[in-house]
């Protein structure tokens, strides 16, 4: 899987190729010219990828709500990889490592055996776990595919996928809930 194209997009981002550099920005703004706020550097862009476009604070960085209106000029690879991981912790890297066939991640079964007692037996009552918790509230505010609960991502065309490696915290307060 080559990720690095002229052009591509992983969850809310989208990436263009102009000679050695690359220009990022929210995929809303992909053919956006000029309108643009610039963001200078990685700071500035950690701080946009922080907050909502109603200037709340956002945990969960694969939420569907990335603020739009920006643009960030990447002039070289390690710069552009250097931006995803703000944009996306962890996500290029996993992205990589499931093109090249080399991503481990637990099942189901193994990460719920690493619970406790009393969580398992939570989730042994409600037998449908993990799909009931996945529909209802990782889909409702995640962009990952949850590999671990047997989900496979859609890769299209020059795009990059964000990949659930295992249940997160939202995953099991949600059970707690």
């Amino acid at each position: 899987m080559n990720m690095l194209d002229e052009a591509g997009k992983m969850g809310q981002v989208c990436w263009m190729k102009k000679e050695t550099s690359w220009v990022v920005r929210h995929i809303q703004d992909q053919d956006a010219e000029g309108l643009l706020r610039s963001v200078a550097n990685f700071d500035e862009l950690e701080e946009l990828v922080r907050w909502d476009e109603q200037g709340k604070y956002r945990p969960l960085r694969s939420e569907g709500n990335l603020v739009s209106g920006w643009s960030y000029g990447a002039k070289s690879l390690g710069e552009f990889r250097e931006a995803m991981e703000v944009i996306y912790p962890g996500m290029w890297g996993n992205a990589e490592a499931w093109g090249d066939g080399r991503l481990k991640f637990p099942t189901w079964d193994e990460a719920l055996a690493k619970q406790t007692d009393r969580v398992r037996g939570k989730v042994a009552k409600a037998g449908d776990l993990p799909r009931r918790v996945i529909e209802e509230n990782c889909q409702k505010r995640c962009l990952k595919a949850a590999l671990w609960a047997g989900m496979q991502p859609i890769i299209e065309p020059g795009s990059a996928p964000l990949l659930c490696t295992g249940p997160c915290g939202m995953f099991w307060s949600c059970v707690e809930g």
